[in-house]
């Protein structure tokens, strides 16, 4: 479907290309661009953009992300190893593979990743293995490091993994958000690893609030209880707290298995996590380009032209304020990569509409 190598829905392959190294002159930017916006750098873009006296009109109607998950602050958490113990034990598994060698790694890059946010099971102490039609609810791990880097989906009482959803009026959804991570995630640079995980990361986000949302509604007065759709519609004109149109859209297609909503934002959070911590030349930064161009789509779906509105505009505003962190070398080769990639779409609408809303701050 024209962006071979990735594959949509939370629990379909995802097939993402070797990852180049980054190194040590990476690491240091790796701080530096954090997906929220330092207040004095965006000022600086807008007066880039608009001028100084558009600049505080600019800011005063500017739309703001609600980023799932908060950004990685250090690549050394806690509980965590240092630079050199990954690499060392990254290199030991994968000379010599097992569930003992990996198991660490993948418990590592969780806790650096934030998946203990996520709630209980998602950084076990034990990872259960995973033959990729069972699990437990949580984080669990593959050893098929020939396989896919995630993969997320529901998990019912069995453990079958990957089951659809099921809405019932009354009847509880008794089923769990399981993640399976494989060895395709791991990178020799801590920093690279990343990617994948937090991919999956906003697919865990985004099960919780459609359980979270369905229990909400059957909780609600039986007698006179709208449809499912009706009452998420009613909940944006709630006077205390409405929910709004991206968690609507979000929630709505979610209880129905729709992928395309989450897997554009996923996308998103991939090379926006990526991304800064390469080199800034094209054949460093292919990767990261890869991982954005799945938003727009993948050999299953269309996932930017099947998205919701408010979808594709919470996934502009965060690549907007990303790039605002970016140093001026990344900013300059997005900028790059974005003119070539104009001149390659061709009759692709949705393609040429996703890389032209780009330029709007991509300059």
């Amino acid at each position: 479907m024209g962006h071979p190598g990735l594959m949509g829905g939370e629990h379909a392959v995802r097939r993402v290309p070797v990852r180049a190294g980054g190194g040590a002159a990476t690491r240091a930017q790796a701080t530096t661009a954090q997906a929220t916006t330092v207040p004095a750098q965006r000022i600086l873009q807008l007066q880039r953009q608009a001028g100084n006296r558009a600049v505080v009109r600019l800011l005063q109607r500017e739309v703001r992300s609600h980023p799932e998950n908060p950004p990685v602050g250090t690549l050394h958490p806690a509980g965590s190893m240092s630079e050199a113990q990954w690499t060392a034990a990254y290199r030991a598994a994968v000379a010599a593979p097992s569930a003992e060698a990996y198991e660490p790694l993948i418990r590592d890059i969780a806790i650096t990743a934030g998946m203990d946010g996520l709630g209980a099971g998602f950084v076990p102490g034990t990872i259960p293995i995973s033959d990729g039609r069972t699990a437990r609810p949580g984080l669990n791990m593959t050893l098929d490091a020939g396989g896919e880097p995630g993969h997320t989906g529901w998990v019912d009482r069995g453990g079958a993994f990957g089951v659809p959803f099921t809405l019932d009026k009354v009847k509880p959804p008794e089923l769990g958000i399981a993640t399976i991570l494989s060895p395709q995630v791991l990178n020799p640079d801590k920093g690279l690893s990343l990617r994948s995980v937090r991919h999956e990361m906003v697919h865990v986000r985004h099960k919780q609030k459609v359980l979270d949302a369905v229990r909400s509604w059957q909780s609600s007065p039986a007698r006179g209880r709208p449809g499912f759709d009706d009452w998420l519609r009613q909940q944006t004109a709630q006077k205390s707290g409405p929910m709004s149109a991206l968690d609507v859209a979000l929630i709505g297609k979610g209880v129905k298995d729709g992928r395309a909503n989450t897997e554009v934002l996923a996308y998103v959070e991939g090379f926006t996590n990526d991304f800064h911590r390469r080199p800034a030349t094209l054949a460093q930064a292919g990767p990261s380009f890869f991982e954005l161009l799945g938003a727009v789509e993948t050999t299953k779906l269309f996932t930017w032209k099947q998205a919701d509105p408010a979808v594709q505009a919470e996934a502009l505003t965060r690549l907007r304020e990303y790039h605002a962190a970016l140093d001026v070398d990344h900013q300059r080769l997005w900028k790059q990569w974005l003119d070539q990639q104009l001149g390659r779409t061709g009759n692709d609408k949705a393609r040429t509409d996703f890389l032209r809303r780009l330029t709007g701050f991509v300059a």
